[in-house]
């Protein structure tokens, strides 16, 4: 019904995108039937792994960058692609350790996968900025380094703040200024946009979100007014 008034863009949260295990076709076939019941234009996971010896764990874990993880994410999402017979993207994610980076660094392992398997790439801000205070770099200078004409859809959400001065991405409050102003800053670099407000958790009233929806509506009209 809502699919008859609005758009809707399936994206997912299971494919393991970055594990060892085989992928489940069966998944990829259902998920498939989905995406053409609500006609969604594009889909997404994430850059990480969820699954264990078939077992998954229900979390969004953060990959080596590593030419041999790599490679392995780029022939699987090769073929996701071809079985969902659409554009897929990759989210980046957040992470609170980094299990290596000797091969490469975090930039060289996103824009690598992304152009050897000529996918597109969901940008989460939120992900960006809660990396960028965990491994102390400059937030925009990440961004201005991604090949940005591949992004296709754009997240943010709000974080939760840890007495011990930690931030976890709980999508659990209301997007904070500072992610809004990497918005403005991304949005001024690649134009207009679909732009997506998650929240998971805490759900306050409906007006509230529509508020916040409006918000990144009003940013993209003032930033991208010319690209239009």
């Amino acid at each position: 019904e809502i699919a008859k008034y609005y758009p809707i863009v399936g994206h997912s949260v299971c494919m393991s995108i970055g594990s060892s295990d085989p992928l489940d076709f069966e998944y990829l076939a259902n998920y498939r039937e989905f995406l053409r019941e609500i006609n969604s234009p594009w889909t997404s996971d994430h850059l990480c792994f969820t699954m264990v010896d078939h077992s998954n764990l229900n979390e969004l874990l953060p990959l080596p960058f590593t030419i041999e993880s790599a490679n392995n994410v780029i022939e699987r999402v090769k073929i996701v692609q071809n079985e969902l017979e659409r554009p897929f993207l990759l989210e980046n994610v957040t992470r609170y350790l980094t299990l290596s980076d000797r091969e490469m660094s975090e930039l060289e392992f996103i824009n690598t996968i992304l152009e050897e398997a000529n996918c597109g790439l969901l940008l989460d801000l939120t992900n960006v900025y809660l990396n960028s205070k965990v491994f102390d770099f400059d937030p925009l200078e990440f961004i201005k380094a991604l090949p940005l004409s591949r992004v296709g859809q754009i997240h943010l959400a709000g974080y939760e703040p840890n007495s011990d001065g930690s931030i976890i991405d709980s999508h659990d409050a209301p997007v904070t200024p500072e992610v809004w102003d990497l918005l403005e800053k991304t949005l001024s670099l690649i134009g207009p946009t679909s732009v997506l407000i998650e929240r998971d958790r805490n759900l306050p009233p409906i007006e509230s979100l529509a508020s916040e929806a409006a918000s990144a509506e009003t940013l993209i009209n003032k930033v991208c007014g010319a690209w239009r």
